[in-house]
């Protein structure tokens, strides 16, 4: 079976890449002969991360939001034109494919008019060009505060074989654009398979990190963020990282805790580059032990790397799963609604604090919490996680009865 995987983003991004890889694990195991090829909008990024053929996704267009509103304009023409065009046969790729899968992860959303969103539904569209079976593979879908990519997304959501959707407010963002999508199913986070990999260079690390230090490891993400969805943005900021500096002192102080600011990603643009806040965080405060871990894991490396650890802090939502599947007892920080929903699954959310409204004093607090249970914790996650990996393994399964039904 010929699996083409759209609407890969960049590797960069290690929980974007964590997704591809915990998918093609899936694919593999549960289809042993299928052959994969990715789509990616930063191929040369790409291709040494995966094990399959990378390939650049079709009429791409650059998405860095410090160009101009006309560039944006221009590109967004080209995509609504794609869209609403029929038969376009313009990627040999989708000619190869017997399905088009478009990766797990939370891009289909619109804050606003999107040119990006626009690439990665033509991503889909180009699939009914060459008359391919579509499935859309463990995703948050919404929100869309958008009346223009409200119309567009639900004209191709409507129109693919089967979504699976990581929480169920995803479902209601559907209901709510009027996508009348019948074959839609919850089903777990696929990055929860993804297998970890044995580092040495991650265990001589932890020694180094360890030496003469009696306290606890505990792992903290942070991401730059520009609250949307609040009027003062630069205020909402500004108590995002008060919060990460005080929680940082709260358990260096009380427990003499080092903790560890991880770059979950790197890239491609500052952005999106986890380091410039984590120094940021760093150097507002007078740190006894805490430090940034500036090293370019692959995934795989970086949920071993996950696994050693007392306790962790994430924002960066996959950073949590890479955690919590290690079994990690994990505070989530939710600036979409998918870090909510998948800690709900894992009935944890008691421990989830909203970006928008967090205070230093509410995310000490469930930290503390969420180190006093720790036992506990570790004790629930052994036993749902299994459960919930089965649940992640849906997909790969529905894409291999198409394999049997092609046959």
């Amino acid at each position: 079976m010929n699996i083409l995987i759209v609407n890969a983003h960049s590797s960069k991004n290690k929980g974007d890449a964590g997704i591809v890889l915990s998918m093609i694990d899936s694919l593999k195991k549960n289809i042993p002969n299928s052959n994969i090829k990715i789509k990616s909008r930063f191929p040369k990024l790409d291709k040494d991360t995966y094990d399959v053929l990378v390939g650049e996704c079709a009429a791409n267009i650059s998405v860095d939001p410090d160009e101009s509103k006309v560039t944006k304009i221009l590109s967004a023409i080209k995509m609504l034109k794609l869209i609403y065009r029929k038969n376009q046969n313009i990627d040999e790729d989708y000619r190869w494919a017997d399905v088009v899968v478009s990766c797990g992860g939370g891009f289909l959303l619109s804050h606003r008019f999107s040119p990006a969103l626009l690439q990665h539904l033509v991503q889909l569209k180009l699939a009914f060009d060459y008359n391919k079976p579509v499935v859309i593979y463990a995703q948050s879908i919404g929100p869309f505060y958008n009346s223009i990519m409200q119309k567009v997304s639900k004209r191709i959501l409507n129109n693919v074989d089967s979504i699976f959707i990581r929480e169920n407010i995803s479902k209601q963002w559907l209901e709510k654009i009027g996508c009348t999508n019948k074959n839609i199913k919850l089903v777990s986070d696929s990055a929860f398979c993804m297998v970890e990999q044995q580092s040495d260079y991650v265990d001589q690390l932890f020694l180094k990190l360890k030496d003469n230090h009696k306290g606890p490891i505990i792992g903290l993400t942070a991401r730059d963020w520009n609250f949307p969805e609040m009027e003062n943005k630069e205020l909402h900021r500004e108590k995002y990282v008060e919060s990460m500096q005080k929680v940082i002192l709260h358990f260096e102080e009380k427990y003499n805790a080092k903790v560890l600011l991880m770059p979950q990603v790197l890239g491609p643009n500052n952005f999106n580059d986890d380091r410039i806040i984590s120094r940021e965080i760093l150097q507002g405060i007078d740190s006894k032990y805490s430090e940034l871990v500036d090293y370019d894991f692959n995934p795989r490396e970086l949920k071993y790397f996950y696994s050693k650890l007392d306790m962790f802090i994430g924002t960066r939502m996959h950073s949590n799963i890479f955690s919590l599947s290690s079994y990690v007892p994990t505070v989530a920080i939710n600036y979409e609604h998918k870090t909510r929903g998948i800690m709900e699954l894992l009935d944890l959310g008691q421990y989830v604090l909203e970006i928008n409204h967090i205070t230093a004093e509410d995310l000490i607090t469930k930290s503390e919490k969420c180190w006093n249970q720790r036992e506990i914790l570790k004790d629930k996650l052994k036993k749902q996680i299994p459960q919930v990996l089965e649940n992640a393994e849906i997909p790969a399964k529905y894409i291999a009865n198409l394999n049997e039904i092609k046959r």
